[in-house]
């Protein structure tokens, strides 16, 4: 009997399976399918972007083990840098604004991993402006800036060829992509893969309605941030793995539809996924309704629910921290 041994749990990274929705597809609606990122070893899509990074970066000698890693994160990137850098002997320091989840902080922390905190109402750019000091002044550490570093966006073709490959496998096509943007790089990375192979298929960003940049740039809207309940996403600007060249269309999602989603795909199609989730299939599936039969979506589901059991209720807590706010 021929079987594959995993020798590592970097080993369990990427290959997720693409689900087609079943129990909440509507009749007459396109098919609908899922690249289930949530199986990901930290429950989310951030492990395919850490061990790219570093993978790269090692090989071209920027990095080496024994350094520490430094990154900002509402928490996903969080704990997959801190497991990816601990298995390959990295220090690994986490900049994170106030108020995420207690889950996401414990997964951080279990892998050895300094969380230093700061305040809720800057979001990630003081989160990046705080990392810039943290490293300018700790010889031997490197900012990895998943926000802004372009191997971020170049982690996901792989997602976008595995994709191709499946439908290509069937003789079929894939009609609209629709993902929700944070650093831009899982759209980005995809997007261009499925347009490449499928020319005439069109891609829709989704943003939260409390943060959403490039909505108000396609728009012509003056741009607010406001605080919002979709951890991951909205993060208070353009992300520049963003590939504003790739997307065909913009919607707005609000985080109570997205919630609600979220625990309708747990019920009905027992997908134990996060409300980013939600965000992408509510989506998702308006564009169902209008791109009609023999058409198929692909979207993607990030993290796991889990990871929010301590705001089941989708209301947005901040959580007094162990750490100091700077």
């Amino acid at each position: 009997m021929n079987s594959k041994v995993s020798h590592s749990v970097l080993d369990a990274i990427g290959n997720t399976n693409l689900y087609q929705i079943k129990h909440i597809a509507e009749p007459g609606s396109a098919n609908i399918f899922a690249k289930c990122e949530f199986k990901n070893p930290t429950g989310s899509h951030k492990d395919r972007v850490f061990n790219y990074i570093i993978n790269e970066l090692e090989a071209c000698g920027v990095i080496k083990p024994g350094m520490t890693l430094v990154d900002c994160s509402t928490g996903n990137g969080g704990a997959a840098l801190a497991q990816i850098g601990s298995l390959k002997g990295y220090k690994v320091v986490i900049f994170m604004p106030a108020g995420m989840t207690i889950e996401r902080k414990t997964q951080i922390q279990s892998f050895g991993a300094e969380i230093i905190e700061t305040p809720s109402n800057a979001f990630l750019e003081y989160a990046e402006q705080k990392a810039h000091e943290y490293v300018r002044e700790h010889p031997n550490s490197y900012f990895l800036d998943q926000s802004s570093n372009q191997l971020n966006w170049r982690a996901w073709c792989q997602c976008g060829v595995e994709i191709v490959e499946y439908f290509r496998a069937l003789d079929q096509k894939v009609d609209l992509f629709v993902c929700s943007i944070g650093t831009g790089g899982t759209f980005s990375g995809i997007a261009e893969q499925l347009k490449a192979a499928f020319p005439n298929m069109k891609t829709v960003a989704v943003e939260v309605e409390q943060s959403a940049p490039l909505y108000a740039k396609l728009h012509r809207q003056e741009f607010v941030h406001s605080p919002h309940n979709l951890m991951g996403l909205g993060p208070g600007k353009i992300a520049k793995n963003l590939r504003e060249d790739l997307v065909d269309d913009v919607e707005m999602v609000s985080g109570d539809d997205s919630w609600n989603m979220m625990k309708k795909l747990i019920r009905e199609e027992k997908l134990f996924v996060g409300p980013t989730a939600g965000s992408n299939m509510f989506v998702t599936q308006k564009y169902a309704r209008t791109l009609g039969l023999d058409k198929n979506i692909v979207t993607v589901l990030f993290d796991s629910a889990w990871k929010y059991f301590s705001i089941w209720d989708g209301k947005y807590t901040e959580y007094e921290s162990h750490r100091t706010i700077v």
